[in-house]
């Protein structure tokens, strides 16, 4: 495959690690290397690991017959977080088009070809969603962008649905993921978007970029055919699960104080921190509701500057820019495995009938929404038993969740 017309642009590839395994931090290194396209730069930002990231970088060697790829390093003292330890990474940086990556991320060869292919052809377009897909055996989705939905919230596009090729065609979303994602410099300037917010510290820095861009007008799509493979949270598995829920907590609340139209927004806010609270109180969990609510309720004023910002460059009304909330996510947070549902099924289908012409497919769907809006008379392993008479195509992805379904029998 060829590189895109004229001179091809320099693409930086930012990297932020800690507590990285050696041989994952190694492979996504050497997936990296790689990759067909050039030129290519590597920064990394280590958040004062203690754990020899230092010296596992110094060994990394470069994969026989990979041409050179320079990297660049800073071994930080102390943990800045995601967010800031990406603006750094950013600013350290070169390339014309940056590919924020995680180090549990690995892009196949011609990934990065093929984002910026996408980019060359759409100038007019700030971001791009690879197709990243769960390192499992069977293809199951972890995110084609997010959607951004009321009350200020992010959901990854199809995580835990089996890949059928449901997303395999470029279209508009929402937002990006973080974890693989493909940005024009120029958006991360101060005439654009401008640098993830660094008191989000990690969680939902991705999902507040990408609504205050979505204000401003920006537009994003999917390159479906520059896939990647993700170990979904790889890490932040061990941290102490109540840290994690209170950054996620205070951080959507605050998205939603510093981006939101002002009709609303503080009984949006508001609603956010009852639900919240209501349910860590339900759990028991007092002191971690007592947490979020001071930290969320006092940072906000430290907030308004950046709000009035975000307003005077609005462009667009939040109702257009909030995406259809659709269908859950079909993934178990704790045990970070795919869930096969009924609704995972119909899910994956209806998308792949809405853009493929294919009228067997389409009655199939058909069957499936009569059969789901009958409840619990309909069983996961007559639903399997539709979609396996139809003699629809089962890639390897929907061969699993039909066989899940059917091993399930009740849904």
């Amino acid at each position: 495959m060829s590189q895109p017309p004229g001179p091809a642009p320099l693409v930086s590839v930012v990297l932020v690690t800690y507590r990285t395994p050696e041989r994952m931090l190694w492979d996504c290194l050497d997936a990296v290397a790689a990759s067909t396209y050039r030129p290519l730069e590597m920064v990394l930002v280590d958040n004062s690991s203690d754990d020899g990231v230092e010296l596992a970088i110094g060994s990394w060697e470069r994969p026989p017959g990979s041409s050179p790829l320079p990297l660049r390093t800073s071994f930080e003292r102390r943990n800045l977080g995601y967010a800031a330890g990406t603006n750094l990474g950013i600013r350290m940086s070169r390339g014309e088009l940056v590919l924020l990556l995680n180090p549990d991320a690995l892009v196949e060869p011609e990934t990065i070809r093929t984002a910026v292919e996408a980019a060359a052809r759409r100038p007019d377009v700030t971001g791009f969603a690879p197709k990243i897909l769960l390192a499992l055996e069977v293809p199951i989705i972890d995110s084609v962008g997010i959607d951004l939905l009321a009350h200020a919230e992010g959901r990854q596009r199809g995580l835990g649905e089996p890949d059928a090729g449901q997303f395999d065609r470029e279209e508009s979303v929402a937002g990006l993921c973080f974890a693989a994602a493909l940005v024009r410099r120029s958006a991360f300037g101060a005439r654009g978007v401008g640098l993830l917010d660094a008191r989000y510290f990690m969680f939902y820095e991705d999902v507040d970029w990408s609504l205050r861009a979505a204000i401003e007008g920006h537009r994003f799509i999917s390159v479906p055919g520059a896939r990647v493979r993700h170990v979904h949270s790889a890490s932040t598995r061990e941290l102490d699960p109540s840290f994690k829920t209170r950054l996620i907590q205070r951080n959507l609340i605050w998205t939603a104080a510093k981006n939101l139209e002002s009709p609303g927004v503080v009984r949006v806010v508001l609603a956010d921190l009852r639900r919240f609270l209501g349910a860590d109180l339900r759990r028991g969990r007092r002191r971690l509701a007592l947490g979020v609510g001071i930290e969320s309720l006092l940072g906000i004023p430290r907030l308004l500057r950046s709000r009035r910002q975000v307003q005077r460059r609005r462009r667009a009304p939040d109702r257009e820019v909030f995406s259809d909330p659709g269908v859950a996510p079909s993934f178990d947070v704790e045990t970070y495995r795919p869930l096969a549902t009924a609704r995972s099924l119909f899910s994956v289908l209806s998308r792949l009938a809405s853009w493929r012409d294919d009228p067997g497919l389409a009655a199939l769907v058909e069957r499936l929404r009569l059969a789901l809006e009958q409840g619990p008379a309909a069983s996961h392993r007559d639903l399997a038993s539709e979609v396996r008479r139809s003699g629809i195509p089962l890639t390897p992805g929907l061969l699993w969740l039909v066989r899940e379904l059917e091993s399930d029998g009740a849904g």
